[in-house]
């Protein structure tokens, strides 16, 4: 079966670095549609998801976008912009599961962390492939992988239960110059509140949430916008500390 065009497009715009400039003809029809789209979009690219990204659309109900493999950098390693590009630099909570997380079931935020293997620092690049991104309904952002560009997890921790979810202090810093201090605190209070509401429906066509697999819960800074060449440094104290360079 031939894959949707809006997959072609946007498998096209990853490979090329070259963004696609959207028109009503491109769809989705809906959420579901942009769920097959984000999967036949990595099967177009060859990559497969290591994690996801998780949040509410604007009508709250829970939504999330896949981590793809080409898209995860280790700490320490280099995000290459395209000619143009400007990314947002977000600092969030993240965790690597220990085991699966079954469709079918309901899960609270206590199952969520029963899951967890460790909760580690993470930077998340938010960017586009699409070239008019303003002009850009919600779904096809959602295609897009809900405007993910690149994931750099911190080392974790393993005593999961111990490590606070709020209020600590988060430092930004790029250049060696802090943009941002304060404490963490997410917009749902609890940051896995998304996970376990996504959890609970996982409404997209892939394999589903696996061991191993990074889920990351959303900004806990103000927006932070980058188009050029920067070193970035993302820390929660007393929960790590996560860097990546962009060239």
């Amino acid at each position: 079966m031939p894959s949707h065009p809006l997959a072609t497009a946007l498998s096209a715009a990853r490979l090329t670095r070259l963004p696609h400039i959207w028109t009503p003809a491109d769809g989705p029809e809906d959420q579901m549609q942009a769920y097959r789209i984000q999967a036949e979009t990595a099967a177009l690219v060859g990559s497969r998801p290591i994690g996801w990204k998780t949040g509410f659309d604007p009508k709250d109900a829970p939504i999330a976008g896949p981590l793809l493999a080409c898209d995860m950098r280790e700490n320490g390693g280099i995000y290459y912009l395209a000619p143009g590009e400007e990314v947002i630099v977000e600092v969030e909570f993240a965790i690597r599961l220990a085991r699966d997380l079954p469709r079918g079931q309901t899960f609270s935020v206590a199952d969520i962390l029963a899951a967890t293997g460790e909760i580690l620092v993470a930077i998340e690049l938010v960017g586009t492939r699409y070239a008019n991104f303003d002009h850009v309904p919600f779904a096809a952002r959602l295609a897009d992988n809900l405007n993910h560009a690149a994931f750099v997890p911190s080392e974790g921790r393993n005593d999961v239960s111990a490590v606070p979810r709020k209020g600590q202090t988060l430092r930004l810093i790029v250049d060696g110059a802090c943009v941002a201090e304060h404490a963490a605190v997410h917009g749902d209070d609890e940051p896995l509140k998304a996970v376990a509401a996504f959890a609970s429906q996982q409404p997209d066509t892939s394999e589903g949430l696996r061991a191993g697999q990074f889920i990351t819960t959303g900004s806990l800074n103000k927006i932070f916008r980058l188009s050029q060449a920067a070193r970035i440094e993302a820390e929660i104290e007393g929960l790590g500390r996560a860097r990546l360079d962009l060239a």
